[in-house]
C-alpha cells in the first residue's frame, strides 16, 4: 500500500513539474514577443518624431 501511494505521488509531482515547465515556456513566449511588439513600438515612435520634426524644420511657424 505504501509503495502505491509513493508511485501515485510520484506521478502527481511529476505531473505538477511537467505543468510548471509548460507554464514556464508560455511565459518565456510572451516575454518574447512582448520584446519585439517594443521594440517595434519604439522604431516606429523615432520614425513618427523624425519626420515630424523634419516637417516643422521644412515649415517654419
Amino acid at each position: 500500500m505504501k509503495a502505491y501511494d509513493h508511485s501515485e505521488k510520484a506521478k502527481h509531482e511529476q505531473a505538477k513539474q511537467q505543468s510548471l515547465e509548460a507554464i514556464e515556456a508560455r511565459l518565456a513566449r510572451h516575454e518574447k514577443v512582448t520584446r519585439i511588439t517594443l521594440v517595434v513600438v519604439l522604431i516606429l515612435a523615432g520614425l513618427a518624431l523624425a519626420v515630424l520634426a523634419t516637417h516643422l524644420v521644412d515649415h517654419p511657424i
